[in-house]
């Protein structure tokens, strides 16, 4: 092991808080630092929220002073405070929940009587997760759904989060009308008529899922919801979040993070929504005036460019395996797209592009090389959100244009109901191993960032089960990294990738006293066991939010 020298310590720790003894030390640990400069240790300190020595346990006991409380973390891994880089917070939608039959293959006949059965139990409306492939069967309509339920409004929300399918008294609920125009970035589906076929798309969702969320506006339950969230979060050690911000406006996702008062650190990126021109959705975020609580800040812009591989909305570069003479779509034209980067460069706010397909990760990058040289798009710091498509000579390109590629590692092995195949696998054919790479991407010097894709923080938005697929890669085992540099990608990269690398993300003199103690060493232990570890000490900003076993007397209540 290496450590810095005890003289030096001492002098860090002097200079950092003009002679006072520590609030806070851990010794006694297997410290995980990501810290390149010094990536192992086995103690720190903190004082006033950030750590101000790290090194070995005999060095830093001897900055301790009189009320300095020491934690001793008996040879446990302790890391810096994980960092989720791609999240969502999804209320639910209006009304009553049913459970839809099983797909993949699923009876259209089982679904609509299903439907049915919730409708005669009372008035009001009825929602229900989707597949896939009960989407896509031209059976499974608004008018089957009327006939079904001809009293309730229903919303169908398709799994992968990107469409959803209305009855006509959801549609009415909603203010949706036949003329309706298309919105930038989505449309309406329509029959041979150009009457609403009850579908939407991509940003045609969003205004969906927002105007159903308007029917009852209601800032305690969201507040509860992310409370509830970060209390999951917080028991994995998570201690910051980069929250996707769907399902609100910035004002309303500020106002709900006000009221909820959760102790870990938000990042919110505000939907890429614009009624009338590009330029609607960058002065959301642009002449954002209103006052982030503790904790939160605004981070930028995300769009949704396309679709998933799993509902075959990706913009590929060739046709889908499973459906001839498709290649999905982007969800902009070039002139849109430029202007949405043009946007990106006079912001002095990121932008965040989820980028799924090749075609699209093609698209962006001659874009983006058209409009401005390198050295400018490195200081804009684009992120490009999945970035699957991302592969051969795109890889280059990417890391010459400064792009920060946040990845989601649960989508690597994410497997149709029977478990026979990946989606990637049906989707995208014998091109299957080109796409996602994670190895390639780190050796070519592009910055990768982890984020779970998660709503609510569901079981994928596990950590460490995340960690356990990028370092072992079902589909394509050569991308696989190691476990350390996965638990650098969910710590100082995915720190990076929101501009906030000389602040968090690290043990380090200096940065946010962000850490945990966890329950198991994740970097010694069997692969297939990761997905158990939990905290047993969670501190964010010197302060302990989460404690259980020997530490549980920590905590402030």
């Amino acid at each position: 092991m290496r450590y810095v020298p005890g003289a030096l310590l001492i002098a860090l720790a002097c200079v950092a808080t003009a002679h006072a003894a520590p609030d806070l030390m851990l010794i006694n640990g297997k410290v995980f630092t990501s810290d390149a400069g010094q990536p192992i240790a086995e103690a720190f300190a903190v004082t006033a929220g950030r750590f101000t020595a790290v090194g070995s346990t005999a060095a830093v006991r001897r900055l301790a002073g009189p009320s300095t409380r020491i934690v001793d973390a008996g040879g446990r891994r302790v890391i810096p405070g994980l960092i989720d880089a791609h999240m969502h917070i999804d209320p639910a939608p209006p009304g009553r929940p049913i459970a839809l039959p099983a797909h993949p293959s699923p009876d259209s006949e089982a679904i609509l009587t299903a439907i049915a059965a919730a409708g005669r139990s009372g008035p009001g409306w009825l929602w229900a997760d989707m597949s896939v492939e009960a989407f896509n069967d031209p059976r499974v309509n608004r008018d089957t759904l009327d006939a079904a339920a001809p009293v309730n409004p229903v919303m169908l929300v398709v799994t992968p989060g990107h469409t959803v399918l209305l009855n006509s008294r959801a549609l009415e609920a909603l203010g949706i009308e036949d003329d309706i125009e298309d919105p930038i970035g989505g449309r309406w589906g329509r029959d041979a008529a150009g009457r609403l076929s009850g579908r939407a798309y991509e940003s045609a969702f969003t205004l969906v899922s927002r105007r159903a969320a308007a029917l009852d506006p209601n800032v305690a339950l969201a507040a509860a919801l992310i409370r509830r969230t970060a209390e999951v979060y917080l028991r994995w050690g998570v201690t910051s979040v980069d929250l996707m911000a769907q399902a609100a406006t910035l004002a309303e996702t500020r106002a709900a993070l006000e009221r909820a008062q959760v102790p870990m650190r938000w990042t919110v990126y505000a939907w890429g929504l614009p009624q009338h021109d590009i330029g609607d959705a960058w002065r959301e975020v642009d002449t954002d005036g209103g006052r982030w609580p503790n904790l939160a800040r605004l981070g930028g812009s995300k769009w949704i460019l396309d679709g998933t591989p799993i509902d075959r909305g990706a913009f590929l570069l060739e046709d889908y395996a499973d459906q001839p003479g498709w290649r999905g779509r982007c969800d902009f034209t070039e002139p849109q797209l430029r202007q949405i980067l043009r946007g990106a460069i006079a912001s002095s706010h990121q932008v965040a592009l989820h980028t799924a397909g090749d075609g699209t990760a093609e698209l962006v990058l001659r874009l983006m090389e058209q409009l401005a040289p390198a050295a400018r798009w490195e200081k804009v710091r684009v992120r490009m959100e999945h970035g699957d498509g991302v592969y051969a000579d795109r890889i280059a390109r990417t890391a010459n244009l400064g792009i920060v590629v946040v990845q989601n590692p649960m989508h690597l092995g994410e497997f149709v109901a029977d478990g026979s195949r990946t989606y990637q696998a049906a989707r995208w054919g014998r091109r299957a191993k080109q796409f996602q790479p994670l190895k390639s991407l780190l050796t070519a010097g592009i910055h990768l960032a982890f984020g779970s894709d998660s709503s609510n923080a569901g079981t994928d938005a596990n950590p460490f089960l995340n960690v356990m697929v990028a370092a072992s890669d079902p589909l394509r085992p050569s991308e696989a990294i190691t476990r350390e540099e996965a638990l650098i990608a969910y710590t100082a990269g995915s720190a990076y990738a929101e501009s906030q690398e000389q602040i968090k993300g690290k043990i380090k003199p200096g940065f946010a006293a962000d850490w945990v103690v966890l329950s198991q060493d994740i970097l010694t232990i069997p692969l297939d066991a990761l997905q158990a570890t939990a905290s047993l000490l969670t501190v964010v900003g010197g302060v302990v939010v989460f404690a259980d076993g020997p530490w549980r007397n920590l905590l402030v209540q």
